[in-house]
């Protein structure tokens, strides 16, 4: 076991960790892996899909289930995919306070953490992994880029709206707090024009927000969402009311299918990429060594940082990209 691995996958090394490649064992039996997903948002769909076909690629079945952001069932659900033959399971955390009941009750298969990595990260082991994105740098590339667009502009204040998805998890919190960071970094005073609007990351709560939002005549100069489908459903509000939003930049993140409709439009102002693809090669990768009786990152190539540094051993994180719109 690798005990100080640096865990910054680039794409290549993604492709090769599917091939699983150097095992000379013989291979054990392979059991069903479960996919436990917190709730059916739009990107977490997409990652649904990637993670199903990735998985069938490899031969292995697939069991399915949605806890629909209620904690309680996602352990009860753990132990289903257990009983149902499941060996290693692949889990969206619905709560990060979860983590810590799931290694509990992680089974001799052990669980990959995917997506929505645990702010304790002493929970993590050999058996308990993460695999996910920068979720800090994903809200960096977003103030960066209102950053440029606002560079030059008389004055420094930044009035913004904040559409959050679940707090607490660090997919929101990281990402909320290191875009509104990377405006003051570049010398911007980032001021809420209204308590941050909790929508779960769904796109019809977001629009349900905006509209109350508009009806307030706020004053606001850019509008911040954690995901693409929130951004979505205030640019769907914002179209209701007769607005165009392209007129104020509107930024994203997942880079959906519609989010990319929306950005090649020019009604998103950017989202950024944490792709689907890349994390579920990557999860399934680990989730099969972890079936196989395998040290969880062998035959995965992992090169270390520019930095030479290194970060948590048993977390992976996939790539991120930022991807400006046609304005």
């Amino acid at each position: 076991m690798k005990k100080g691995i640096v865990v910054r996958f680039m794409a290549a090394a993604l492709a090769a960790a599917t091939i699983l490649a150097g095992c000379s064992e013989t291979p054990a039996e392979k059991k069903p892996l479960a996919l436990l997903l917190a709730q059916e948002d739009e990107f977490l769909l997409e990652l649904k899909a990637a993670v199903e076909a990735e998985a069938a690629a490899q031969g292995y079945e697939v069991l399915y289930y949605t806890a629909e952001g209620d904690a309680d069932t996602q352990i009860r659900q753990m132990h289903e995919a257990y009983a149902a033959g499941a060996g290693t399971l692949l889990v969206n955390l619905t709560m990060d306070q979860v983590a810590e009941d799931i290694s509990k009750t992680a089974g001799e298969g052990g669980v990959v953490l995917i997506n929505r990595a645990p702010k304790d990260r002493s929970v993590l082991n050999d058996r308990l992994v993460f695999v996910g994105c920068d979720e800090a740098q994903c809200g960096r590339l977003q103030g960066e880029a209102l950053a440029a667009y606002f560079a030059g502009r008389e004055g420094t204040e930044i009035r913004y709206l904040m559409f959050q998805g679940v707090p607490g998890l660090e997919n929101t919190d990281s990402r909320t707090d290191q875009a509104v960071q990377a405006l003051h970094d570049a010398g911007f005073l980032a001021v809420a024009a209204e308590a941050y609007q909790v929508c779960n990351f769904y796109r019809d709560q977001a629009e349900a927000a905006m509209e109350r939002l508009l009806a307030q005549n706020l004053d606001y100069d850019c509008i911040l969402c954690n995901n693409d489908a929130m951004a979505l459903g205030v640019i769907e509000a914002m179209e209701k009311a007769g607005l165009d939003a392209s007129q104020v930049p509107i930024t994203g993140m997942d880079n959906t299918a519609d989010g990319a409709e929306a950005l090649a439009q020019g009604k998103l102002f950017m989202t950024v990429d944490q792709d689907a693809q890349e994390q579920a090669a990557a999860a399934v990768a680990v989730a099969i060594n972890l079936d196989q009786g395998r040290d969880f990152d062998a035959g995965i190539s992992i090169p270390k940082d520019q930095n030479g540094g290194n970060l948590q051993p048993y977390i992976f994180r996939t790539p991120v990209r930022a991807l400006p719109g046609g304005r």
